[in-house]
């Protein structure tokens, strides 16, 4: 099994939901994209190629359908 280890420290409260939602899977998403790829091309099967996801847009879509105000100051800035 794979899975993603985050560490968040100083960190205000309100920021940590976004980044968990939102950036994380945005950084783990090229690996498992590739652990997938490479399985599905290892079994005899034509490539399989997964668009990029925009996480962070998914994040605002869905708060803004729960009627939340994500307070995402610089959401999805490196």
């Amino acid at each position: 099994s794979y899975a993603g280890l985050f560490g968040l420290r100083n960190i205000p409260a309100e920021h940590v939901q976004p980044f968990l939602l939102g950036e994380a899977p945005r950084l783990l998403f090229p690996f498992a994209r590739r652990v997938l790829s490479d399985a599905v091309r290892d079994g005899g099967f034509p490539p399989l190629l997964l668009e990029p996801i925009d996480f962070s847009q998914l994040y605002l879509q869905q708060s803004e359908q729960q009627g939340i105000q994500p307070n995402v100051g610089d959401f999805g800035q490196a």
